[in-house]
């Protein structure tokens, strides 16, 4: 009887392959997560420093601008955590059976609100950064912003052609009465 032809021993060994497999698998899923949650984290902070290498600051300006980028993110978190608490309010809303649209409609301009103060803080931090600049750094840093500017918009309508492209899931359209 050859080595392969034991049902038992070739059970055995195909259990113990696809389990290590499993292993290894979490092991390349967890620390290609772990990995992707630290760039996360720290994808400001390398910002923050890319721009100031690119501008080339003083360690002076450099210490200002740190402080002021502190400040920024501090500011749009917190309008961001608000923001997101509105949208969380209009979502429950359209788990009640008595929704009124009077405050979907309240929510979502108090959304709107807070979006707009987002975008002021960021146009102060950019005035901000623009008078820590000198002359010479504000030309590299004009460019930067409309590379920004340029990548961010590129990216919300490549996302938007994306979800165009491929649909997650059909959404069924709803009852006729």
């Amino acid at each position: 009887m050859g080595l392969f032809e034991n049902k038992r021993f070739t059970v055995i060994s195909i259990s113990v392959l696809v389990i290590l497999n499993l292993i290894l698998i979490g092991f390349i899923t967890t620390s290609a997560f772990d990995k992707r949650s630290r760039d996360r984290r720290g994808g400001e902070d390398r910002h923050a420093e890319y721009i100031a290498k690119k501008l080339g600051f003083t360690d002076v300006q450099k210490e200002t601008y740190d402080s002021l980028n502190t400040l920024h993110r501090n500011a749009t978190d917190e309008l961001q955590r608000a923001i997101n608490d509105k949208r969380r309010a209009v979502f429950s809303l359209t788990r009640a059976e008595n929704n009124s649209p009077k405050i979907a409609d309240s929510l979502t301009k108090e959304i709107g609100n807070l979006v707009s103060q987002m975008e002021l803080r960021t146009y102060d931090h950019i005035v901000n950064v623009r008078a820590l600049s000198t002359p010479e750094q504000l030309q590299t840093l004009d460019s930067l912003i409309q590379a920004m500017i340029k990548s961010r918009l590129s990216n919300k309508e490549e996302s938007r052609n994306r979800d165009r492209r491929e649909p997650k899931e059909k959404i069924p359209p709803p009852p006729q009465n």
